[in-house]
């Protein structure tokens, strides 16, 4: 657009430079000149354009000056003024011809300097309204976008506190009601055995009913940072797993991971301990945590890797294999933090559960 602005303005300038003097030349060079800077000076533009205007020759470069000026000044008397000042001094060359001074000789007179100037004025008024419909348009859609999406989110937020509702409705007065009845158990169980059972029932079913009450206000608050347990957290949860679990741990002392990473850790041991005691009861768990050290990183990739054995002679039967979410599961958050989980059977009839985090 601008290289065809300035092409017409200059094919123009030569077609008519042989018909004026020299000062009339200079006028004309000026006002084509001054085109490369319209938009950024557009007063400057018009005023240039203005003498040459006066000859009646050169009609493009007072014209692309005028319609610019109205399409990039806001004020609008500004843009009047101009286009009465390009109208005045186009009607000079008209009037000196005039002889007769009749109605129609002043229409004939005017007709063309009111063209001259309410054409260019009408074009750039016409294309600074349309810029600033666009940009309204465009305004009026980025606020239906953020409208869509602030009812989105306000669906969501809903939809998270129905489901805090449905979760502590359905599951905590389960756990509680287990939790009061192993503590009767530990109580009153004639069996050591079965007493330190019950102790250990309770103290999950407590542990049970916080990760429970952490959920459902991270489900009503999703702003809230997510309680993470990690490392630190292992022996706690070996501890209170009720198995024989060796941990052992070839972490350096000052290896410190995010709390993501922690957190997939800490579910891979929980997953893999509570699948022991479901598949196979009596066994021995082994829970070893190693680090790879990266070039760029003294540490680098945590592994984790939960061994069971094969179940215990004479323990009870394992339970028949579940639906696979919890693998599922460990896969998809070790997926988020670019690392991987494997299960797969042993030689010796056991379980090894594997996963390398980031």
């Amino acid at each position: 657009m601008e290289g065809a602005v300035l092409g017409s303005a200059t094919v123009e300038l030569f077609t008519v430079v042989d018909e004026v003097g020299v000062g009339a030349r200079c006028t004309y060079l000026l006002a084509v000149a001054l085109l490369t800077v319209r938009r950024r000076w557009p007063l400057a533009a018009v005023l240039a354009a203005l003498p040459a205007a006066v000859t009646g020759y050169l009609w493009l470069a007072p014209m692309f000056a005028l319609s610019t000026a109205a399409a990039v000044l806001g004020n609008r008397l500004v843009v009047y003024a101009c286009a009465l000042l390009m109208f005045l001094v186009a009607a000079i060359p008209w009037c000196e011809e005039i002889r007769d001074w009749s109605m129609s000789h002043w229409v004939t007179a005017l007709l063309g300097p009111g063209l001259f100037s309410a054409g260019p004025l009408a074009l750039g008024r016409l294309a600074r309204i349309r810029g600033e419909l666009s940009l309204r348009v465009r305004e009026l859609t980025e606020s239906r976008e953020r409208e869509r999406l602030l009812v989105a989110q306000e669906a969501v937020a809903a939809e998270r506190a129905r489901l805090a509702r449905e979760m502590h409705d359905a599951v905590s007065h389960h756990v509680n009601l287990i939790s009061v009845e192993a503590g009767v158990l530990s109580l009153t169980a004639d069996h050591a055995d079965a007493r330190q059972a019950g102790q250990r029932i309770s103290a999950l079913s407590s542990t049970t009913l916080d990760e429970l009450r952490d959920m459902l206000g991270i489900l009503r608050s999703p702003s809230e940072p997510e309680p993470s347990p990690g490392l630190a957290e292992l022996p706690a949860l070996i501890a209170s797993s009720g198995l024989d679990v060796n941990l052992a741990s070839r972490l350096p002392s000052d290896a410190r991971w995010s709390a993501a990473t922690e957190l997939a850790a800490y579910r891979t041991v929980q997953e893999s301990l509570t699948n022991a005691a479901k598949h196979a009861p009596g066994s021995r768990v082994t829970v070893t945590l190693t680090a790879t050290a990266g070039a760029d990183r003294p540490v680098g990739e945590l592994t984790v890797e939960v061994h069971n054995g094969p179940p215990a002679t004479g323990a009870t039967p394992p339970t028949p294999g579940g639906a696979g979410h919890g693998l599922v599961g460990l896969r998809e958050r070790a997926a988020l933090l670019g690392g991987t989980v494997t299960a797969e059977r042993t030689d010796d009839g056991g379980h090894l559960v594997r996963a390398c985090l980031p």
